[in-house]
């Protein structure tokens, strides 16, 4: 059986199997994109930007949004996303682990593949093949040469495993800030003589700030408070509470 390869021209099963005969899918695709990167340096530094980016969408909108109902995705400018990934290296971390799972998931399906590979080349030595050896035959020599359903498993993989674990490190987060253990901190708006307290009277815990915004909340009330940064004189940490040190006794 012969097939075509990429620029139609008719090829035999034995140049086929020579010209698709890594069964990874990175080995095949990897050494064409460290080519790419080699030869434009700013394509991979692009790269890095979009994962970058990538991770602090997904951790802006899992803490602020899905933690405390702040409308994030309208709020935020293009640049603070990629200040939130530098922000919480955790979370750039969490999307990189992503390389070393892909590199694991293409060892499994390349040894799924060799399976596979060794079917096919049994079938062809059958002399006399049955309809369905036949068939089996057909969709095991094109499903071998078809890489691109694993390309687009392995990008999936990064976008939904980046999803779910840097969501998992914001609830996280989150659940923090609303046990109390979060930055405490005064308000002062201009002017206003006085500082900006909270109605249940209690103090103010620190979530973050993006370009135009800065975000406190109430822990007593269960209330986030969005603060435009023109309107805010001011913000003053609180020191954290310290238990006594026992002083050693006098001999």
């Amino acid at each position: 059986m012969s097939v075509r390869d990429g620029e139609g021209a008719i090829i035999s099963n034995d140049s086929a199997d020579r010209q698709f005969g890594s069964h990874s899918g990175l080995a095949i695709v990897l050494p064409h994109v460290f080519k790419s990167f080699r030869r434009e340096p700013a394509l991979a530094l692009t790269v890095a930007y979009l994962l970058v980016a990538l991770a602090g969408i997904y951790y802006d909108y899992a803490y602020y949004q899905k933690g405390f109902g702040i409308p994030i995705l309208s709020l935020a400018q293009i640049g603070d996303y990629l200040v939130a990934g530098l922000q919480q290296p955790v979370a750039i971390a969490l999307m990189l682990l992503t390389f070393p799972l892909c590199w694991l998931m293409d060892k499994i399906n390349a040894r799924s593949r060799r399976r596979q590979a060794v079917q096919r080349d049994a079938l062809r030595a059958v002399p006399d093949p049955s309809r369905w050896q036949a068939w089996r035959l057909r969709w095991l020599e094109w499903h071998l040469r078809q890489m691109w359903g694993l390309y687009i498993a392995y990008l999936l993989f990064v976008f939904v495993y980046g999803w779910v674990f840097v969501g998992v490190y914001a609830r996280y987060q989150v659940n923090v800030v609303k046990r109390g253990e979060g930055a405490q901190v005064t308000a002062r708006l201009n002017g206003v003589a006085g500082d900006l307290r909270p109605s249940t009277g209690g103090t103010w815990t620190w979530l973050g700030a993006i370009s135009n915004y800065v975000f406190v909340y109430d822990a007593v009330a269960g209330q986030a408070t969005v603060m435009p940064v023109n309107a805010i004189a001011s913000l003053q940490p609180l020191p954290r509470a310290r238990s006594p040190v026992p002083l050693a006794p006098k001999p």
